[in-house]
């Protein structure tokens, strides 16, 4: 009987880019960077975040919106319109956020796809901001548990990353957008 060839016995790896850019680049700095851009992108996300929560507590305060459900405005039309204010103010953001990530961070990136998924995790802010006003009636209460959600569920993400933590408990924290990002 003869023995296995030494081929068989060797694990075979596979790089998955070859370029002399990927072999040159410090592993130290795509470490750092890698475990810091959650973080980033998420201090540029907060931005429109709170804008918007400020403006929907001030709205709630002074009762703006009761006296236009008195002029004749419905739900539909008032959800969709700071859905369309939001989206605008999201696009624009994504749009600023892409440019200068995808020149100065992220080469190897989609600039197209890097766009849509973060015009998509700023909409996912549009409920979590209602949610929070919808339970708070001042605007510096507001603001304040909107900056402590936002955080809070943004370091829950390390909970979720753990493999012990059970798949249940996993999906319930995915409902914050904050917990899917990282």
């Amino acid at each position: 009987m003869s023995s296995p060839t030494p081929v068989l016995k060797q694990s075979v790896t596979y790089a998955p880019m070859s370029t002399t850019e990927f072999q040159d680049m410090n592993p130290l700095i795509g470490a750092a960077f890698g475990g810091l851009f959650p973080l980033i992108y998420i201090v540029v996300a907060f931005i429109p975040y709170l804008y918007f929560i400020q403006k929907i507590a001030a709205e709630k305060e002074s009762k703006a919106r009761e006296g236009m459900k008195m002029m004749g405005l419905t739900d539909s039309t008032y959800y969709l319109s700071w859905f369309i204010v939001y989206f605008v103010i999201s696009v624009v953001s994504s749009l600023i956020a892409t440019i200068v990530l995808c020149i100065f961070a992220l080469t190897h990136v989609s600039p197209a796809i890097f766009f849509v998924f973060s015009v998509m995790y700023m909409m996912c802010q549009y409920g979590m901001g209602f949610l929070v006003v919808a339970f708070l009636p001042t605007r510096k209460g507001a603001v304040v548990a909107g900056v402590l959600l936002f955080w809070l569920s943004y370091f829950i993400c390390k909970l979720v990353q753990d493999p012990s933590t059970g798949s249940g408990l996993q999906y319930a924290l995915s409902v914050f957008p904050n917990v899917c990002m990282n």
